[in-house]
């Protein structure tokens, strides 16, 4: 078990801007520093341009392969679309990857940070609608993006009821 856990939130469920952090006792809502967007805005790109390097080096080596082979055009474009539809799904794990180990970066010296009581959550598979309220009493709801049982464990750690390991 963890001592914290972060999951993309906001108050609006088609953008997520900000970052529940639940820690033991502790629920906040964090909204990042431009600066930490920034960072993570480059190496985004930086990831997407090595993505797109490796895969054209990779896209060389199989057509010239195909080529010295002397495989049949019919062959070569199934090839092609199989090794296209690898790059995609590739392409779409590595932001997925991404989109996931950034949430530190964004966390770490946040440019805004909210204090929060959680009051309840409705599951709704891959994300929550969760209930909280402010240190001044207003009652606010978050969509946070994150499966049941990871946002219920840390849950239990917010509660003081972290389930033992062994």
């Amino acid at each position: 078990m963890r001592d914290r856990y972060l999951f993309s939130a906001d108050r609006k469920a088609s953008e997520y801007r900000s970052l529940l952090e639940i820690t033991p006792g502790h629920a906040r809502l964090l909204t990042p520093s431009k600066a930490a967007g920034q960072v993570r805005w480059f190496v985004s790109i930086a990831l997407a341009l090595a993505y797109v390097a490796i895969w054209s080096w990779l896209f060389w080596f199989v057509v010239v392969g195909l080529s010295l082979a002397g495989v049949a055009p019919v062959a070569a474009w199934v090839l092609f679309g199989a090794f296209s539809v690898l790059w995609f799904v590739g392409g779409f794990l590595l932001f997925l990857w991404w989109d996931r180990r950034s949430l530190p970066l964004l966390a770490d010296a946040p440019g805004h940070s909210l204090e929060l009581v959680l009051l309840g959550a409705r599951s709704f598979g891959t994300f929550q609608d969760v209930r909280a309220r402010t240190p001044w009493g207003e009652e606010i709801h978050l969509v946070v993006d994150a499966r049941e049982p990871r946002f219920w464990e840390a849950v239990r750690l917010l509660e003081g009821r972290a389930a033992s390991s062994g």
